[in-house]
């Protein structure tokens, strides 16, 4: 039960907190070096949180997209003591959940198609279309990251019309 309050307040913190880090600003035009699929397009984002943090914040041109990345054991627990039944991948070591945010109307987006790649240390990628959890309003998926390094995390979603394409770097220690 205290994990379980101890995300939702986490979540809740990141939902509500303003930060002033939260300021966007426009990549132009220019690739994005290391960030395969992302060459030439226009961004607008900002990132919250570090290579090591579990979680982390994207402003998208209108969305806010927040991940949160959590080992198979704690997402196993938290399920329990949320009383939910879910299959998780019997191989897979984490689970990497984001929430889609209209920053607009601060509601949560749940009709997106997201899909995740994560590209581990050897540059071999996991693809997935991720499930939306309708009780928590985010979308997740089970990947394996076996082994300790920096790890790049790339999502696409379609929501309202428009694409949009986020990533980062997450560093498993």
């Amino acid at each position: 039960m205290k994990l379980l309050l101890l995300i939702l307040t986490l979540m809740i913190g990141v939902f509500l907190s303003p930060l002033p880090s939260a300021a966007q600003h426009q990549h132009g035009g220019h690739s994005m070096p290391g960030m395969p699929g992302m060459e030439g397009e226009k961004k607008t984002e900002s990132s919250i949180g570090n290579e090591e943090s579990q979680s982390r914040t994207f402003l998208l041109d209108g969305v806010k997209a927040a991940f949160t990345i959590m080992a198979m054991a704690d997402h196993k627990k938290m399920l329990q003591s949320m009383k939910m039944k879910m299959d998780v991948d019997p191989q897979a070591t984490h689970n990497i959940a984001v929430t889609l945010t209209d920053t607009r109307s601060n509601q949560p987006i749940g009709d997106a198609a997201v899909k995740m790649k994560v590209i581990n240390l050897q540059g071999k990628d996991q693809v997935k279309m991720l499930d939306f959890i309708m009780g928590m309003n985010q979308y997740a998926g089970d990947f394996t990251l076996s082994e300790k390094g920096k790890y790049q995390i790339l999502i696409l979603f379609k929501a309202g019309g428009q694409k949009r394409a986020a990533g980062f770097y997450y560093l498993l220690k």
